[in-house]
């Protein structure tokens, strides 16, 4: 019976556990199975004693030896690769797992038995073959596929140590080969776990014994029944004495290479069949197993016992009276089942069943069993109580490490919240700077410059200047008397209109550089890629249209005089003659007309173009920049909602590893407590 204070320890732990659970929701992080498992052990006060031995070394019949009643069929050879779980219950039920998944429950010991025979059990063919390694190792991985040549040649290598029963190396390896040919297609149908339960005396309630199949001689126990090793309380190793030597190679491999630490605190060596000894060869045998071992396990470990004996004994009891006792080893002796340890034991009692049932204890040693096992047991609860904490304190650990390393990471992320408000404001600003550069900024620059409706633009007034300027020059020239008309006149009119058609050229550069510079200095100032070219202004005028306009206003410059002729009989007569300065007057008026006409108006329609293109240009590069500033805004609204996250994130993080903090102050008392009770015992 479990002390009142292991119940307020078991009460204290699960409670420390469902604080655990709770941190975990609070975190969202996930409880980790196994912690699962061991909770609910806990909390079932489950203690799992799980059987190990070497091929024929007598695992079943300790088994029921020790159960105090037959469940685990001797006379059922091996099976296959399962694991065989027993525990108490209200009646005979068995529950077989496949490999595919798949189950099949059987009910009645009758029934268990025969389902056992049939599909559990293996044929005579391959009793002398490490089938249950076979199974786990290459047919279960496999999963019905080929499995390579190869892999089959370093398993048969590596099982050579296997072969118990000293077969022909051929022909073990031959039944191996033939077995998997055999079988690689049926590993569905493999049984890979069996639960039994079954009435069990009123000590076995809340022990669960499982029987695993054999070690291979390297210690190996499978990859089936390495899960359920993880999980053992208790771990008891069977080694048979009768026809092997007490060093077991296999013991001492699997003791340093198939379990851990923790286990090895655990582990169990048990010898069998030690009815055929002596008194003085068992206590030889133990001081030889306590030089060959206790350097690894405590001497309290090592048992010697005869489980056959404590069979006998288990029967025997439940006949009671001398009589059928007697009448049952009539029985065995007429069918030549006399086993002769016990059957001596009954005639040196000399039918005294008391007298009888120390003799058989004494031969047994299962008390030693009982005795050894109660006392760890009482111990393990604790010590399970202790690796829980442990494991739990373990897990606090696990998730501060793992969150303080996210916070450092998040706060190196973090930007600051008040720069960041700061950013977003000055984006929003210089998008609506440009914005409003592009509604209105663009056209103010173009009105300014274009602006004919109001005769305002600065073409316009450049246009007219420009005009005004040849229409004064050309004036001067209309008011020269006709003495001082010459052709160097016509020359220096001509000189001067290509001076005023030069000047144009100069007039349109100036405002199309104008109107760059305002737009480069009020707009935005344009890269080099985005330099806009415009073709050099050439008026439609030449030195040869000036000479046909002075050639063709020569005959409409001519001047009339009346002449009075005769003398009696007197007439005046019209008479035209050449003018110099009416033909000026022409040149000029005609020159002025094509300037005012077609090479100011095109010198006009030529920059107003240029600056519909800039125009254009500008407010494409603008709308850009507007663009490229509002993904930059977004991007900064993101970066803003991404930082209110890692402010959350942290305050979230700060928050759990304040909550494991505390967590682990209540562990490390609770762990200080249950240490007190594991180190009294």
């Amino acid at each position: 019976m479990i002390a009142k204070d292991y119940r307020q320890n078991k009460k204290d732990v699960l409670s420390l556990y469902r604080a655990y659970e709770n941190f975990c929701q609070k975190a969202e992080v996930g409880v980790d199975e196994s912690m699962k498992i061991q909770a609910q052990k806990i909390q079932d006060e489950e203690f799992v004693l799980m059987v190990l031995g070497e091929a024929k070394s007598g695992k079943s019949t300790f088994i029921n030896a020790y159960l105090g009643t037959e469940v685990v069929p001797m006379d059922v050879r091996q099976c296959t690769s399962a694991i065989i779980k027993i525990r108490h219950g209200g009646d005979f039920c068995l529950l077989a797992r496949m490999a595919d998944g798949g189950q099949t429950r059987v009910r009645g010991s009758k029934e268990i038995r025969e389902f056992l025979e049939k599909h559990a059990a293996l044929s005579d063919d391959y009793r002398q073959i490490p089938v249950s390694t076979i199974n786990s190792e290459l047919l279960l991985p496999a999963r019905g596929k080929p499995i390579p040549e190869s892999e089959i040649s370093a398993f048969l290598q590596a099982e050579r140590g296997n072969n118990f029963y000293n077969l022909n190396e051929d022909t073990y390896n031959n039944l191996i080969r033939q077995y998997i040919r055999q079988e690689q297609q049926n590993w569905a149908k493999i049984i890979t776990e069996i639960e039994i339960e079954c009435p069990l005396p009123e000590a076995m309630r809340g022990i669960t014994i499982i029987d695993s199949p054999g070690t291979g001689a390297n210690g190996s126990v499978g990859r089936i029944a390495e899960e359920y090793l993880v999980h053992a309380n208790a771990v008891i190793f069977v080694k048979a004495l009768s026809g092997q030597a007490l060093e077991s190679t296999s013991f001492m491999n699997f003791f340093h290479n198939g379990c851990k630490e923790k286990q090895k605190d655990s582990l169990f060596l048990t010898f069998t069949r030690t009815a055929d000894s002596s008194k003085q060869e068992i206590a030889r045998l133990r001081e030889q197993a306590v030089e060959l071992y206790c350097k690894d396990i405590d001497e309290e470990k090592l048992l010697f016992v005869d489980s056959k004996i404590q069979l006998v004994l288990n029967h025997c009891r439940a006949l009671r009276t001398a009589e059928r006792i007697d009448a049952y080893y009539k029985q065995m002796d007429a069918e030549g089942n006399d086993f002769a340890p016990a059957s001596n034991c009954w005639l040196r009692s000399r039918a005294d069943v008391l007298q009888y049932i120390a003799k058989m204890e004494d031969l047994s040693s299962f008390g030693d069993v009982y005795a050894a096992l109660e006392k760890f047991a009482r111990k393990a609860h604790y010590i399970q109580l202790m690796s829980f904490v442990e494991n739990i304190e373990c897990e606090y650990r696990r998730q501060k490490s793992r969150f303080s390393e996210l916070l450092n990471v998040t706060k190196e992320n973090l930007r600051d919240p008040a720069a960041l408000e700061r950013a977003i404001h000055d984006k929003k600003e210089e998008i609506k700077k440009i914005y409003n550069k592009i509604r209105k900024g663009v056209d103010e620059i173009h009105n300014e410059y274009t602006d004919t409706l109001n005769g305002n633009g600065i073409v316009h007034h450049a246009a007219e200047e420009l005009k005004n300027e040849y229409a004064k020059k050309l004036k001067n020239f209309s008011n020269l008397p006709e003495h001082e008309i010459s052709d160097q006149t016509f020359q220096q009119m001509k000189t001067m209109t290509f001076d005023v058609i030069e000047r144009a050229k100069d007039v349109r550069t100036q405002i199309a550089e104008s109107f760059l510079g305002a737009c480069n200095e009020r707009l935005v100032q344009l890269e080099e890629s985005d330099a806009i070219s415009a073709d050099t202004y050439l008026p439609n005028f030449t030195e040869s249209d000036f000479d046909d306009i002075r050639e063709d206003s020569e005959t409409d410059a001519r001047e009339y005089e009346e002449i009075e002729t005769g003398v009696t009989f007197k007439s005046v007569e019209r008479r035209a003659y050449y003018s110099r300065r009416k033909h000026v007057g022409l040149v000029a008026k005609s020159i002025r007309e094509r300037l005012e006409a077609d090479i100011v108006p095109k010198m006009v329609d030529n920059v107003i173009d240029y600056i519909e293109t800039c125009r254009k240009v500008y407010t494409k590069k603008l709308t850009e920049n507007k663009e490229s500033m509002e993904q930059e805004y977004d991007k900064l609204l993101r970066d803003k909602e991404d930082n209110e996250k890692r402010q959350r994130d942290i305050a979230r993080l700060e928050q759990n590893l304040h909550l494991i903090a505390e967590e682990q102050t209540n562990t490390m008392e609770l762990k200080g407590v249950i240490a007190n009770y594991v180190d009294a015992r």
